[in-house]
C-alpha cells in the first residue's frame, strides 16, 4: 500500500508537467475537445480573477514526477499570467 499523505508546498510552475493524454483528449461524438474547453474556462477564470472574485485552491501534483493531477484551468491561467510559483498539494496516488 502506498503512502497516501499529501502536503502543501510552494512549487515552481516550470516543474509541473501536464498529462498529454488529458491535454489531447477529444470526444468527436459530443464535439468536445479538452484543450478548447480549457481555453474557454481559463479565459473565464482570468476574467473573474481580474475582478477579484476568486480564491484559487492549490493544484494537485503527483510528487514522484510532478505530473498535474487536478487544476488544469488554474495552472493554465496562472501560467498565462506569468506566475512562476504556486501552491500545490504534493503526494502519491
Amino acid at each position: 500500500m502506498q503512502d497516501a499523505s499529501w502536503h502543501l508546498e510552494v512549487v515552481g510552475m516550470a516543474r509541473i508537467k501536464l498529462d498529454p493524454d488529458i491535454m489531447n483528449y477529444e470526444d468527436p461524438e459530443r464535439g468536445y475537445a479538452f484543450s478548447k474547453s480549457l481555453e474557454k474556462r481559463s479565459a473565464e477564470l482570468r476574467h473573474n480573477m481580474d475582478g477579484g472574485a476568486v480564491v484559487l485552491s492549490p493544484l494537485i501534483v503527483r510528487e514522484e514526477d510532478y505530473r498535474l493531477v487536478d487544476g488544469y484551468c488554474r495552472y493554465t491561467t496562472l501560467k498565462a499570467m506569468g506566475v512562476s510559483r504556486t501552491y500545490a498539494y504534493l503526494g502519491s496516488l
